[in-house]
Formats: structure tokens, C-alpha cells, sequence
């Protein structure tokens, strides 16, 4: 799912650098005598950059959630109930050796047996559902409605906007890009050739000496491509070829009208179709990393020596694929939702997003 691209434009006269990543900020609960609260006055340690999240303001003082404290000082050696958590989301790498004891399983199903054994619509569902099923890429919301052809629609004409905007944009930025990596591969070459080896170093350009002005031309445009900080010519023309692979990506495919991404069979118009997708609950793609990583943060199994501690125990997650290369259907999140409460969980995560719906009325 590539909804937010990290892109970085490089300018070809200019070869300037801009880039769009970055971090959400951190917040903390505000606490009485702010001003009397330890203040942090040395850099993260290793361990602190992998736990942070559970630390506590004032005893850490790292704006953490406080996590670590809790089980020291409320849960101690209580026992708890296991909760059912479902995540809606991406699909969930079940078999990860920090889940795969976390993963829900639904006793009342035989697995693999190709029966619906607990009459509850969805066959062999061991650890959840795929509504999806062997769809990956989708338009956005916005472009569906261009695509339905229908111009009574209330939000069409802000559909239309929309879209002219973005695929402006991104038409703007592929041939930027295009023309970028050009320039940067014809300079590359043009400096390899004259120290006569494709392996230079940084220093080998800045000592390069010549009247020659296309030479000259070319050995600028390295210079400044060192100085953008990405890392050698070949890793800068990596990172521009993976960004310009997401834009061609946003033109073929979120903004592509013509596009029939679905492959379950259904109409997603028709609320009344559920029984569709399969019980292959685990990513699409190896990129589609978002479930796992929200399941890894709920409850990644705690002090097995294992990447990272989950928020918490006695927790079961159920997997519920809903979330494509593109916008989700509503009807998908409306039956992931049922599927969940029908089901047994008590807390649903659900972390996407879209401002154009087509049945909001039924989620």
C-alpha cells in the first residue's frame, strides 16, 4: 500500500534536493508540575530507540506510553483475560516468529478441510479473512467515481478536481525524474569514462581538472549529487529509480480509470454477496508490511529475546485483509467489521483512511 510516497525531487539545472519524509511527532499525556519533569539531555541509546514507546515521561523521562510501568507497578503478577483483537488492515504475516504464537485461531473450524464448520459463511477461516483475495492493486475512491461514469453523483465534479490534480502533479513529477535520472546516468558515465573506471570515489571527482565543458557540466552535476547525502551515484540512482517506480505506480494505478483491480468475484456495490475473498489471511506482496507491523505493535510476544516487546499480553490477533495497493472498498471494511464481532473480538484496529466513500452510510 502506497498511499504517501517518500519522494525526493532532484532539479536538473538547479540539482537541488527536497525531501518529504519524516517522522510523526511524539506526544505525551500533560502531567502537573511540567516544569519539575527530567528533561532528556543525551541521545537515545540503542536500546531506548527500540523501546521507547513503552517508557515513561517522568521516571524514563522518554514520552513513552508509560507500558513498562504499568506491568511493574499496576499488573504486576495479575492474570488477565485474553482478549481478541482484530486488525484490519493489509493482511498479517502469520507465521512471523515474533506472531505466530499471538495469531487467533478459530477453534470451531477444522482447518483445511474446505467445509464451513462453524456455519459461519466463511470456509476454513483458521486465523481470519481475506476479502480481498488475489487483489493487490486499486484505484483510489476518487477515481472510481470518474470510472462509474455516473455525473449525478454528488461528489463527482469534486472527483474530477481532485483527480485533475493529482495526475497533473504526478505526470509533472514523472517527467521530472525521467529527465533527472538521465542526466545523472549520462553524467556517471561520462566521469567513469574519464578516470577509466565505473568504481570512483567522491574524491576522485572533486580532484578531476579540465577545459573540457561537457566534462565539466558532468562532473557538476556528480558534485551536487554527492552533496544531496544519499550515499554514493549508484545508491542515489537507486533511490530516484525506486521513487519514480511509486509514481509510475500512482499514474497505472491509483489514478488509472480504466483499471479493474478486483479479482474476488463480487460486486462491491452489493452488500449482499459476503461470501467471497479466502482464508489467506497473510500479505499479498512482501511489501504490504502495515498489518504485520500494527499486529507486531499490539502484541508482539513479550521477553522471548525477539525483536521487539508487544503492548500486550494475553492478547489474540485476528487477521482481517481488507486494505489494497489503492483505497478499500466499503463494502469489504463494512463485512470485516461483522466478521470481527461475529466473531469474538472486543477490540477492532482499523488504521487507513479515505475522504471519498461510496456507501458510508454502511460502514
Amino acid at each position: 500500500m502506497n498511499k504517501k510516497l517518500n519522494l525526493f525531487a532532484l532539479g536538473v539545472i538547479t540539482m537541488s534536493l527536497f525531501f518529504s519524509c519524516g517522522s510523526a511527532a511524539i506526544l505525551s499525556t500533560p502531567i502537573e508540575n511540567i516544569d519539575n519533569t527530567p528533561l532528556k539531555h543525551t541521545e537515545l541509546t540503542d536500546e531506548e530507540s527500540k523501546t521507547w514507546l513503552h517508557l515513561d515521561l517522568v521516571k524514563d523521562t522518554i514520552p513513552g506510553m508509560s507500558v513498562n510501568k504499568a506491568y511493574n507497578e499496576v499488573i504486576k503478577n495479575k492474570k488477565g483475560q485474553t482478549v481478541i483483537v482484530a486488525v484490519i488492515d493489509t493482511g498479517i504475516d502469520t507465521k512471523h516468529e515474533d506472531l505466530d504464537d499471538v495469531i487467533w485461531v478459530n477453534k470451531k473450524e477444522i482447518p483445511n478441510n474446505n467445509k464451513d464448520d462453524d456455519n459461519n459463511g466463511f470456509v476454513d477461516d483458521i486465523h481470519g479473512w481475506n476479502f480481498l483475495g488475489d487483489t493487490y492493486d486499486e484505484q483510489f475512491e476518487y477515481v472510481r467515481i470518474l470510472a462509474s461514469g455516473n455525473k449525478s453523483h454528488p461528489r463527482y465534479a469534486e472527483a474530477q478536481t481532485e483527480y485533475n490534480k493529482e495526475y497533473q502533479k504526478y505526470s509533472g513529477l514523472k517527467a521530472q525524474y525521467d529527465q533527472i535520472i538521465q542526466q545523472i546516468v549520462a553524467s556517471d558515465k561520462a566521469v567513469a569514462k574519464h578516470l577509466k573506471k565505473e568504481k570512483y570515489t567522491k574524491e576522485d571527482v572533486f580532484a578531476i581538472k579540465t577545459n573540457d565543458q561537457a566534462l565539466l557540466r558532468d562532473v557538476s552535476v556528480i558534485k551536487q549529487t554527492y552533496g544531496f547525502g544519499v550515499g554514493s551515484i549508484k545508491e542515489t540512482i537507486e533511490a530516484i529509480n525506486n521513487d519514480l517506480s511509486q509514481i509510475n505506480e500512482r499514474l497505472t494505478v491509483n489514478l488509472n480509470k480504466s483499471l479493474k483491480g478486483r479479482k474476488t468475484g463480487d460486486n462491491p456495490n452489493d452488500f449482499s454477496q459476503t461470501t467471497y475473498g479466502n482464508n489467506n489471511v497473510n500479505p499479498h506482496k512482501e511489501n504490504e508490511f502495515h498489518g504485520t507491523h500494527v499486529a507486531g505493535v499490539i502484541a508482539a510476544e513479550r521477553n522471548n529475546g525477539k525483536g521487539m516487546n508487544g503492548v500486550a499480553n494475553n492478547v489474540k490477533i485476528m487477521a482481517l485483509r481488507v486494505v489494497p495497493n489503492g483505497d478499500e472498498y466499503d463494502k469489504d471494511l463494512a463485512l470485516a467489521i461483522r466478521y470481527a464481532v461475529d466473531n469474538g473480538a472486543k477490540i477492532i484496529n482499523g488504521s487507513f483512511g479515505k475522504y471519498y466513500s461510496l456507501h458510508s452510510g454502511k460502514v
